[in-house]
């Protein structure tokens, strides 16, 4: 359900005040619904939140950000309240890039840092490569999407519904095919990363080089799977994130 409260968040398992929050980030065109099901295998120490950005859901009629620094400025302000206690980031696909770049926006803001950044299916953001996927044309960027298998084929194989969809998924591809990454150091916060062994969108070693990216504590995990693996494989992600997360907490406290 939407916090109304803060329209940045849908929270799907409010967990008590002694929670850490685990705040995620969904792929290009992706809303907070595509960490609900997460809702079911998580501990109720951990209080489940997803992004809704601008442009979909329930913000459809919302302008949407199309410049990376202009949108982590303002979710750093939307995510105030919820960045005041310990909390961890988790971005899927390009969700990812915008993770990091707002775990490097606190960095440089002095703000309190993430007890863990979690990432899944991108390249580490030394290694991402310009492209133009928010210029296609309509049934260019319907392949292209179908070709990740990350979006219902009910959406993509609509026109009308699809035309709901398509300002937001073009918005996100905008977000980081404009983004040029900024000189600054690593992140001191531990990062995990999980990859699918057969995902064409991003290799192993385009995996492993996020280690650059922290001077904490760094673990890859691959598992058996294409880009899709994040839907096939979500009860051993999940069961990893919340281990992950309750270590961090246990060292931290």
């Amino acid at each position: 359900m939407t916090d109304p409260r803060n329209p940045w968040l849908a929270r799907f398992r409010p967990a008590g005040d002694g929670a850490i929050r685990l705040i995620c980030f969904p792929h290009a065109g992706g809303g907070g619904a595509t960490f609900r099901d997460w809702a079911d295998d998580l501990p109720p120490e951990i209080d489940l939140c997803g992004v809704r950005f601008p442009a979909r859901e329930s913000r459809l009629r919302e302008k949407p950000y199309l410049r990376m620094d202009e949108l982590v400025p303002a979710l750093a302000e939307g995510l105030a309240d919820d960045l005041a206690r310990p909390y961890a980031l988790l971005g899927y696909c390009s969700g990812a890039l915008v993770a990091w770049e707002l775990a490097a926006f606190l960095a440089r803001s002095g703000r309190r840092p993430p007890e863990l950044l979690a990432v899944f299916a991108f390249p580490a953001p030394a290694l991402v490569e310009p492209t133009l996927v928010h210029r296609l044309p309509t049934e260019q960027l319907t392949a292209h999407l179908r070709g990740l298998g990350v979006i219902p084929d009910a959406i993509l194989a609509d026109p009308g519904l699809f035309s709901m969809f398509e300002t937001g998924v073009r918005a996100d591809y905008e977000v980081f095919e404009t983004w040029t990454r900024r000189a600054e150091p690593p992140l001191t916060v531990p990062v995990t990363v999980f990859g699918g062994a057969a995902d064409p969108s991003v290799t192993v070693p385009e995996l492993a080089a996020w280690r650059a990216e922290t001077s904490g504590e760094f673990t890859l995990r691959v598992l058996a799977g294409d880009h899709s693996f994040f839907t096939a494989s979500r009860r051993r992600l999940t069961g990893s994130i919340a281990a992950d997360l309750l270590a961090v907490r246990a060292v931290n406290r």
